[in-house]
């Protein structure tokens, strides 16, 4: 039950980031689309960054429980079309659609449904396809494992790489 509790916080912290840093701002995601304003892809990056080596000093301290899911190829090519179709026609991804149904935004609230009806026709229809997403299932494959390297390692190359790509690479098309 802890578990789930230390899961529920830093979810509401990460949320509360989001809500900060303008993530759910129509004219934030707008501009980030049009690669105009890189403020919303700076905040993921940091996120991105300092969650895999948060994530890595975690596994290394015995304090995670990673579990790697199968690589289907085919469930990640068509959940990435889907996902980035419904980005693009919503605006919203779906940490900040939930953030932004929070705050009342009635656009964020039905992609988050809209997600959630999603989930649930796959869920419905996932038996049916199993046999063609099992066609490419390369089994739990890691970025460590496939070029050998200490996954401690590789995660601080992460964060190195995304931090300086934050905060020293991408600018804003407005300064």
């Amino acid at each position: 039950m802890m578990t789930l509790i230390i899961g529920f916080l830093i979810g509401c912290a990460f949320g509360a980031i989001l809500y900060l840093g303008g993530a759910t701002s129509y004219r934030r995601i707008l501009g980030t689309l049009r690669l105009k304003d890189m403020w919303i892809i700076k905040l993921m990056g940091t996120a991105i960054g300092v969650g895999a080596l948060g994530i890595a000093l975690l596994d290394l301290g015995g304090w995670a429980n990673m579990s790697v899911k199968p690589t289907y190829v085919w469930g990640v090519a068509i959940g990435g079309l889907i996902f980035g179709v419904g980005w693009a026609v919503s605006g919203f991804c779906p940490g900040t659609c939930v953030v932004g149904a929070a705050e009342g935004k009635k656009d964020a609230l039905a992609t988050l449904l809209g997600g959630l009806v999603g989930a649930l026709i796959f869920s419905l229809v996932y038996p049916y396809l199993e046999g063609l997403i099992n066609t490419a299932n390369f089994g739990k494959l890691t970025l460590d494992s496939a070029i050998g390297i200490n996954s401690i390692w590789l995660a601080l190359a992460i964060f190195v790489a995304f931090i300086a790509m934050t905060f020293f690479i991408l600018k804003d098309k407005y300064e």
